[in-house]
Protein backbone atom coordinates (compact mmCIF):
# COMPACT_ATOMS: atom_id res chain seq x y z
CA UNK A 1 0.00 0.00 0.00
CA UNK A 2 2.77 2.45 0.92
CA UNK A 3 4.65 1.64 -2.26
CA UNK A 4 1.68 2.50 -4.48
CA UNK A 5 1.08 5.77 -2.59
CA UNK A 6 4.76 6.66 -2.97
CA UNK A 7 4.68 5.93 -6.73
CA UNK A 8 1.50 7.97 -7.10
CA UNK A 9 3.12 10.89 -5.26
CA UNK A 10 6.24 10.69 -7.45
CA UNK A 11 4.14 10.62 -10.63
CA UNK A 12 2.09 13.56 -9.39
CA UNK A 13 5.25 15.59 -8.66
CA UNK A 14 6.73 14.69 -12.06
CA UNK A 15 3.67 15.84 -13.99
CA UNK A 16 3.29 18.95 -11.84
CA UNK A 17 6.90 19.90 -12.61
CA UNK A 18 6.18 19.52 -16.33
CA UNK A 19 3.13 21.74 -16.06
CA UNK A 20 4.94 24.42 -14.05
CA UNK A 21 8.21 24.20 -15.98
CA UNK A 22 9.14 27.18 -18.11
CA UNK A 23 8.84 27.06 -21.86
CA UNK A 24 12.39 26.65 -23.13
CA UNK A 25 11.50 26.93 -26.82
CA UNK A 26 13.41 29.91 -28.19
CA UNK A 27 11.65 32.41 -30.40
CA UNK A 28 12.66 32.48 -34.07
CA UNK A 29 15.19 35.13 -35.08
CA UNK A 30 12.45 36.83 -37.14
CA UNK A 31 10.85 37.94 -33.88
CA UNK A 32 14.12 39.52 -32.76
CA UNK A 33 14.93 41.17 -36.09
CA UNK A 34 11.40 42.37 -36.91
CA UNK A 35 10.75 46.11 -36.97
CA UNK A 36 7.04 46.52 -37.71
CA UNK A 37 4.05 44.82 -36.06
CA UNK A 38 0.37 44.91 -36.86
CA UNK A 39 -1.98 44.41 -33.90
CA UNK A 40 -5.35 42.92 -34.83
CA UNK A 41 -8.11 40.51 -33.74
CA UNK A 42 -9.28 37.11 -34.98
CA UNK A 43 -12.14 38.84 -36.76
CA UNK A 44 -10.10 41.51 -38.50
CA UNK A 45 -8.41 44.81 -37.95
CA UNK A 46 -10.60 47.36 -36.14
CA UNK A 47 -8.85 50.24 -37.95
CA UNK A 48 -9.63 48.77 -41.39
CA UNK A 49 -13.11 47.57 -40.41
CA UNK A 50 -14.48 50.06 -37.86
CA UNK A 51 -18.07 48.86 -38.32
CA UNK A 52 -17.34 45.11 -38.29
CA UNK A 53 -19.93 43.71 -35.83
CA UNK A 54 -17.86 40.55 -35.25
CA UNK A 55 -15.10 42.49 -33.46
CA UNK A 56 -16.14 42.66 -29.82
CA UNK A 57 -15.68 46.00 -28.00
CA UNK A 58 -13.25 44.44 -25.49
CA UNK A 59 -11.07 43.21 -28.37
CA UNK A 60 -11.07 46.67 -29.95
CA UNK A 61 -9.86 48.09 -26.64
CA UNK A 62 -7.25 45.31 -26.30
CA UNK A 63 -5.83 46.23 -29.73
CA UNK A 64 -5.42 49.86 -28.60
CA UNK A 65 -3.92 48.81 -25.24
CA UNK A 66 -1.43 46.43 -26.90
CA UNK A 67 -0.44 49.10 -29.42
CA UNK A 68 0.24 51.50 -26.56
CA UNK A 69 2.29 48.89 -24.67
CA UNK A 70 4.31 48.08 -27.83
CA UNK A 71 5.03 51.79 -28.38
CA UNK A 72 6.17 52.20 -24.75
CA UNK A 73 8.41 49.14 -25.10
CA UNK A 74 10.09 50.72 -28.13
CA UNK A 75 11.26 47.45 -29.72
CA UNK A 76 8.78 47.55 -32.61
CA UNK A 77 6.99 50.20 -34.64
CA UNK A 78 3.23 49.83 -35.09
CA UNK A 79 2.17 49.06 -38.67
CA UNK A 80 -1.37 49.93 -39.68
CA UNK A 81 -1.45 47.89 -42.89
CA UNK A 82 -0.79 44.17 -43.18
CA UNK A 83 1.61 44.62 -46.10
CA UNK A 84 3.83 46.91 -43.99
CA UNK A 85 4.21 44.46 -41.07
CA UNK A 86 6.93 41.93 -40.29
CA UNK A 87 4.87 40.39 -37.48
CA UNK A 88 1.15 40.15 -36.74
CA UNK A 89 -0.05 40.17 -33.14
CA UNK A 90 -3.55 38.76 -32.72
CA UNK A 91 -5.27 39.61 -29.42
CA UNK A 92 -8.45 38.36 -27.76
CA UNK A 93 -9.82 39.43 -24.40
CA UNK A 94 -10.96 36.49 -22.31
CA UNK A 95 -14.66 35.80 -22.06
CA UNK A 96 -16.78 32.71 -21.73
CA UNK A 97 -19.65 34.14 -23.77
CA UNK A 98 -20.72 37.45 -25.22
CA UNK A 99 -23.50 38.52 -27.55
CA UNK A 100 -24.21 41.61 -29.61
CA UNK A 101 -27.64 42.45 -30.96
CA UNK A 102 -28.81 44.92 -33.52
CA UNK A 103 -30.71 45.44 -36.73
CA UNK A 104 -29.78 45.60 -40.40
CA UNK A 105 -31.61 48.27 -42.38
CA UNK A 106 -31.73 47.99 -46.17
CA UNK A 107 -33.01 50.52 -48.67
CA UNK A 108 -32.23 49.39 -52.20
CA UNK A 109 -31.82 51.54 -55.26
CA UNK A 110 -32.54 49.09 -58.07
CA UNK A 111 -35.20 46.54 -58.86
CA UNK A 112 -34.66 43.03 -57.62
CA UNK A 113 -34.51 39.94 -59.76
CA UNK A 114 -36.83 38.32 -57.26
CA UNK A 115 -36.49 36.24 -54.10
CA UNK A 116 -33.46 33.99 -53.93
CA UNK A 117 -31.60 35.82 -56.67
CA UNK A 118 -27.87 36.61 -56.38
CA UNK A 119 -28.47 40.33 -55.89
CA UNK A 120 -29.99 39.58 -52.49
CA UNK A 121 -33.22 41.42 -53.23
CA UNK A 122 -36.15 40.93 -50.92
CA UNK A 123 -39.54 40.69 -52.59
CA UNK A 124 -40.32 41.96 -56.03
CA UNK A 125 -38.73 45.37 -55.48
CA UNK A 126 -35.37 45.82 -53.68
CA UNK A 127 -36.07 49.53 -53.30
CA UNK A 128 -38.63 48.64 -50.61
CA UNK A 129 -37.06 49.37 -47.22
CA UNK A 130 -36.53 46.38 -44.95
CA UNK A 131 -35.32 45.88 -41.39
CA UNK A 132 -33.89 42.55 -40.21
CA UNK A 133 -32.80 41.68 -36.68
CA UNK A 134 -29.17 40.65 -36.39
CA UNK A 135 -27.23 39.03 -33.57
CA UNK A 136 -23.63 37.94 -33.16
CA UNK A 137 -21.97 36.01 -30.38
CA UNK A 138 -18.61 34.76 -29.24
CA UNK A 139 -17.77 31.85 -26.95
CA UNK A 140 -14.34 30.89 -25.76
CA UNK A 141 -11.53 30.88 -23.27
CA UNK A 142 -11.97 33.09 -20.18
CA UNK A 143 -8.24 33.93 -20.31
CA UNK A 144 -6.80 36.76 -22.40
CA UNK A 145 -4.80 35.55 -25.39
CA UNK A 146 -2.05 36.93 -27.59
CA UNK A 147 -0.53 35.14 -30.58
CA UNK A 148 2.41 36.19 -32.72
CA UNK A 149 2.59 35.31 -36.44
CA UNK A 150 4.97 35.96 -39.30
CA UNK A 151 3.29 38.51 -41.58
CA UNK A 152 4.74 36.77 -44.63
CA UNK A 153 3.02 33.49 -43.67
CA UNK A 154 -0.31 34.89 -42.47
CA UNK A 155 -2.37 34.20 -39.39
CA UNK A 156 -3.72 31.07 -37.80
CA UNK A 157 -5.78 29.96 -40.79
CA UNK A 158 -2.64 29.05 -42.69
CA UNK A 159 0.31 28.98 -40.28
CA UNK A 160 1.06 28.13 -36.65
CA UNK A 161 1.91 30.98 -34.28
CA UNK A 162 5.53 31.81 -33.57
CA UNK A 163 4.47 32.29 -29.95
CA UNK A 164 1.20 32.25 -28.02
CA UNK A 165 0.42 33.32 -24.48
CA UNK A 166 -2.70 33.02 -22.33
CA UNK A 167 -3.31 34.53 -18.94
CA UNK A 168 -6.21 35.70 -16.85
CA UNK A 169 -6.34 39.52 -17.21
CA UNK A 170 -3.08 39.36 -19.21
CA UNK A 171 -4.11 42.29 -21.44
CA UNK A 172 -5.24 44.62 -18.67
CA UNK A 173 -3.34 47.91 -18.50
CA UNK A 174 -1.12 49.10 -17.02
CA UNK A 175 0.53 45.72 -16.24
CA UNK A 176 -0.13 44.07 -19.64
CA UNK A 177 1.47 40.88 -18.30
CA UNK A 178 1.23 39.08 -21.66
CA UNK A 179 3.22 41.88 -23.31
CA UNK A 180 5.74 41.69 -20.46
CA UNK A 181 6.03 37.93 -21.02
CA UNK A 182 6.56 38.48 -24.75
CA UNK A 183 9.15 41.15 -24.02
CA UNK A 184 11.05 38.79 -21.71
CA UNK A 185 11.08 36.09 -24.39
CA UNK A 186 12.19 38.48 -27.14
CA UNK A 187 15.02 39.85 -24.99
CA UNK A 188 16.14 36.30 -24.09
CA UNK A 189 16.05 35.29 -27.76
CA UNK A 190 18.16 38.34 -28.66
CA UNK A 191 20.87 37.21 -26.20
CA UNK A 192 20.85 33.59 -27.44
CA UNK A 193 23.72 32.57 -29.74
Amino acid sequence: MRSSNFRFLLALLFFASLAVGKDKTPLPKLVVSAQYVLVTTNFGDPAEQPLNPHIMPEDRQAVADVQNAIEKWGKYTIAYRRQDADLIIVVRKGRVAEALGGARVHVGSRPSNGPGQPDGGVGPDASTPSIHPEADGDFGDPQDMIALYSASLGTETNSPPLWRGRRMDGLNPPQMSLIQELRTKVEAAAKAP
